[in-house]
């Protein structure tokens, strides 16, 4: 990134070039070459207007990629018969602005709006005995998505804020493509829209600090996804109308100040997710729980550190309720708690050592699963077992 410093703001150039070659034996054998570039700048600046400070960040972001898709019969983990000879496009355009008018030194009223246009190219070679005749699909999502609030900041590091947004989050080649059968077939489905409200505060104040934030979306052609069979990739589908609401909340305070030595700390910070995600009156589903998502998620922390650079972080990682699996709500993942045990020491000129001890007393749970619609009939080999107990040691360098 680069940056240049102007008389009432600064502008960032941010861009990017990725390569990446994946070969992958799974149901049948991926092997894919791609790229993935994009270019970003990105202007801030503080005015005055009527005398009153006036805030503008205005950007626009371009990215791409370009994906050589194969895929072969899966022969022992080797390439067998070719299935699949396609190329992929994706190319994504945005701008974007947002402004805060200080109405009173403290209260700022916030506006802004991203305008996105966004291009899926799909080209199907063919030529194969699986997939003779050569097929090509396209599709493009447009719109606006405008976003309007309120900030106040009633003393320096405090902040309380409300605002609504549309959001729109638009399929990718994983969610397009799908695997119907034994063929790729190019399912042209719906982008996802929503109304999100949220509402929070975060700070710090002495030895206090928060960051908490509610919310309620409403969505529309909302994307999920379900397993149809344990060797194909998850089928994507827009469901109908969905709420998703909960709490973020994390704290933390020094409990201890000074305890051996001057200036060091113990503090103790709690992290709490909140999910209740929903279908809404769905023909199929009701209003039962969207499957994946477990309804609480919570990260305790205790950590004692001292100014010269030590660090050393107990933590306790607690699911006390697991997540649906299937969206007909008839099975769920069992609960589990993790303990776990951080150390480091950051030397002078940014130089970190480190030491991460996981899952201490060596708790067999399920880490991940893909979903399915219905555990009564659907298969359920699903389940992705979590690490057990694990120790990562490493070396961090900042410059």
């Amino acid at each position: 990134m680069t940056s240049v410093k102007l008389a009432n703001g600064q502008l960032d150039f941010n861009t990017w070039v990725i390569h990446k070659y994946l070969y992958h034996p799974i149901f049948q054998v991926i092997d894919q070459d791609s790229w993935t570039y994009g270019f970003a700048p990105r202007y801030t600046g503080t005015y005055s207007v009527g005398g009153m400070r006036n805030q503008v960040i205005a950007g626009l972001r371009f990215f791409g990629g370009n994906n050589d898709a194969r895929q072969y019969v899966n022969v022992n983990g080797d390439r067998g018969a070719q299935t699949l000879n396609a190329a992929q496009d994706a190319y994504n355009y945005e701008a974007y602005i947002e402004d805060r008018l200080y109405v009173v030194p403290t209260v700022a009223l916030m506006a802004g709006a991203k305008a996105y246009h966004n291009r899926r190219e799909y080209q199907d070679f063919g030529g194969l005995p699986a997939n003779p005749r050569p097929k090509s699909d396209s599709t493009t999502y447009s719109g606006v998505n405008p976003k309007f609030g309120v900030l106040w900041e009633p003393r320096k590091d405090v902040q309380a804020f409300i605002d609504i947004t549309r959001s729109a989050d638009i399929p990718d080649f994983t969610d397009l493509n799908q695997t119907i059968g034994t063929t790729q077939r190019f399912v042209p489905l719906a982008a996802q829209h929503g109304w999100t409200l949220e509402a929070g505060t975060r700070g710090q104040q002495d030895r206090f600090g928060w960051d908490v934030t509610l919310y309620r979306s409403l969505v529309r052609d909302q994307l999920l996804q379900f397993t149809v069979s344990p060797d194909v990739p998850a089928s994507t589908f827009n469901a109908n109308k969905t709420i998703l609401q909960g709490v973020e909340l994390g704290v933390s305070a020094d409990v201890l100040r000074n305890v051996g030595s001057p200036g060091d700390k113990v503090t103790v910070s709690q992290l709490w997710n909140y999910s209740d995600f929903r279908f809404d009156n769905d023909p199929v589903y009701g209003n039962n729980r969207i499957a994946g998502v477990p309804t609480h998620v919570l990260r305790t922390t205790l950590a004692y550190s001292r100014p010269s650079g030590l660090r050393v972080a107990g933590t306790i990682d607690w699911v006390p309720t697991g997540a649906y699996v299937d969206y007909a709500n008839t099975l769920k993942v069992p609960a589990y708690v993790l303990f776990g045990l951080q150390a480091s020491y950051e030397f002078q000129r940014g130089l970190t050592v480190f030491l991460d001890a996981r899952n201490l007393s060596n708790k067999r749970y399920i880490s991940d699963f893909s979903t399915v619609a219905d555990a009564r009939t659907a298969n359920t080999a699903v389940f992705y077992p979590g690490t057990g107990r694990a120790f990562y040691a490493g070396v961090k360098y900042k410059f």
